[in-house]
C-alpha cells in the first residue's frame, strides 16, 4: 500500500509529540511505502495520484483549519481514500459551537449551554441568569478563551465586545492599560521570533458561547479513545484556577481514573463514530459530562498511561479489560488504518 503523509503542525519540533514521523516509521516497519507530500502546494491532488491513503494531524491554527476543512473531504468523499482523520473525527474539531449542536443530536450530556446568535436575546437572558457562568469561544486549546464570568458587568463588557467589533481572545476583565500594551508587545515579538502562540488569527464576533459553572472539579478526566483502547488520566486546576486543560499537572494513576468517565467516552466514541476521540470529563453534581472533545491530543501525555482499557461489548455494560504496558497512541492509529485499507483490498 502507498500512504501519503503530510508533516505535522503540532508537535514539529518535538520527537515525542510528532504523530506524522510515528507513523511513517510503524507504516515502512510493516512493509508498506510511505509517500511525504505538502497539502500547502497547488500540485496536491498530483501527488496523492496512485496512493491508497492519507493521513495528517491538522493543527487548531489557522493555516492547518484553513486548509483541512476544504481539502480532507475531497480527499475522503471524492479521491476516496482511506483518510485519518476522516469526517466524522475531525469536522468539529476545535469548533466548540459545532460540537455543541453534535452533542446534543446524540444525547451525550454536557453542561447547560447558550448560543445566542442575537445581542437581544443574550441581553434578556442575561437578565435572568445565575452567576457564575462560563464564557467561551468557539476556538481556544489549552483553556485558552475560556473565562469565568462572575458579575452582570462582565458579561456585558464582553457582549458589546463580541456584537460590536469582536475580539481575537477572551483577555482577563478589567485589564489595565499597561496590561494591555504588554500583551500586545509580547505578542509582536513572539512573531517576529516565529513562536506565536496566541490565537489573534481569527475575528470571533456576532455570537457568544455561555455555559454553566460547575462547582467542586478540581480536575478533569482526559480519556482518549481510538477503536476499542481507552487511555486515561486525570488533569488537575492551576493554581487558584477553575481550568485543568493544558495546566500541565497530570495524574497518570489508572486506579484513580472514574470508570464512568471511561464509559462515557467510549459511549461518544461510539455514537460519533470516530476513528480517534478525547473528552475532557467532569462532574455535574452525580452526573459526568463531556466539556468538550478533540480528534488529536498530546501524543507523549496518552503514552505516559501505564496502560488502557480494552472494551468488550458495549459502552454501558461491556466488560473494561486492562491491559498492562504503556503505548503510544500512533501505534494504536496505524494498527486500525492498516486494517481499513486491508478490509478495503
Amino acid at each position: 500500500m502507498i500512504v501519503a503523509i503530510q508533516p505535522d503542525t503540532l508537535g514539529s519540533a518535538d520527537d515525542r509529540d510528532n504523530s506524522a514521523r510515528r507513523w511513517a516509521a510503524l507504516l515502512a516497519d510493516a512493509g508498506h511505502e510511505v509517500r511525504h507530500v505538502d497539502v500547502f502546494q497547488p500540485d496536491i491532488m498530483e501527488q496523492l495520484r496512485g496512493c491508497h491513503g492519507f493521513m495528517w494531524r491538522h493543527a487548531h491554527v489557522s493555516h492547518d483549519r484553513l486548509v483541512a476543512k476544504r481539502l480532507l473531504p475531497v480527499i475522503e468523499h471524492d479521491l476516496g481514500l482511506c483518510v485519518y482523520p476522516d469526517q466524522k473525527t475531525c469536522w468539529h474539531y476545535d469548533d466548540k459551537v459545532a460540537q455543541w449542536y453534535l452533542l446534543q443530536a446524540h444525547d451525550i450530556p454536557i453542561p447547560q449551554t447558550w448560543v445566542f446568535w442575537d445581542e437581544k436575546d443574550a441581553m434578556a437572558f442575561l437578565k435572568d441568569a445565575q452567576y457564575p457562568l462560563v464564557m467561551k469561544l468557539a476556538g481556544g486549546a489549552g483553556s485558552q478563551n475560556v473565562r469565568k464570568i462572575d458579575t452582570a458587568a462582565q458579561a456585558h463588557h464582553w457582549l458589546k465586545k463580541l456584537f460590536s467589533a469582536g475580539v481575537f481572545a477572551l483577555g482577563a476583565f478589567g485589564k489595565t492599560r499597561r496590561e494591555t500594551i504588554d500583551q500586545k508587545l509580547r505578542s509582536s515579538v513572539k512573531k517576529l521570533l516565529g513562536r506565536e502562540t496566541e490565537y489573534w488569527y481569527e475575528l470571533h464576533k456576532n455570537y457568544v458561547i455561555l455555559q454553566e459553572f460547575l462547582p467542586g472539579n478540581d480536575f478533569d478526566t482526559r480519556v482518549t479513545v481510538i477503536g476499542s483502547r481507552a487511555f486515561g488520566f486525570r488533569r488537575f486546576n492551576r493554581p487558584s484556577d477553575f481550568r485543568a486543560s493544558g495546566s500541565g499537572r497530570i495524574d497518570w494513576d489508572p486506579q484513580a481514573v472514574d470508570e464512568h468517565t471511561v464509559r462515557l467516552a467510549f459511549s461518544a466514541a461510539r455514537k460519533l463514530q470516530t476513528q480517534s476521540i478525547a473528552i475532557d470529563g467532569m462532574r455535574r453534581g452525580d452526573e459526568r459530562v463531556v466539556g468538550e472533545v478533540s480528534y488529536t491530543y498530546t501524543s507523549w501525555a496518552v503514552a505516559e498511561c501505564p496502560g488502557h482499557w480494552l472494551l468488550q461489548g458495549n459502552p454501558e455494560t461491556g466488560k473494561l479489560a486492562w491491559r498492562e504496558g504503556h503505548m503510544w497512541p500512533e501505534e494504536a492509529q496505524i494498527q486500525d488504518f492498516l486494517a481499513r485499507l486491508k478490509s478495503r483490498a
